[in-house]
């Protein structure tokens, strides 16, 4: 049997620890990286990410799911469809979906990226 490894992780987290989330060679908010790959070279990527009011576009280049930490952000989808996000909420979204995001409040998430 193989045993399963936890690693700790403490629940704050400081300024200095974030860092330039870049998509493309935009800076893009600013995230802060639990795990940065999965087992056997899979794609798995968790962290929290923050950014201040703006809009940009954003295509999710791999499977992602978000819970929201704190702050109001719309998602408008390419066919139009709006989904707003405020604190507590959960949503998923597949590879491929692009979509431009307004953040209307200071916004953070906890973020899990998969199957890119």
């Amino acid at each position: 049997m193989t045993a399963n490894l936890t690693t700790h992780h403490p629940s704050t987290v400081a300024a200095e620890e974030y860092e330039p989330f870049l998509v493309g060679d935009e800076a893009i908010g600013e995230v802060h990286w639990i795990r940065n790959g999965g087992a056997d070279d899979t794609t798995l990527a968790v962290g929290l990410w923050r950014c201040e009011p703006r809009t940009f576009p954003y295509p999710f280049a791999a499977d992602e799911t978000i819970h929201v930490l704190g702050g109001v952000l719309d998602i408008e989808l390419a066919d139009g469809t709006l989904v707003t996000l405020k604190a507590g909420d959960i949503a998923s979204f597949v590879k491929g979906t692009e979509s431009t995001w307004t953040v209307r409040e200071p916004f953070q998430k906890l973020f899990v990226v998969s199957g890119a």
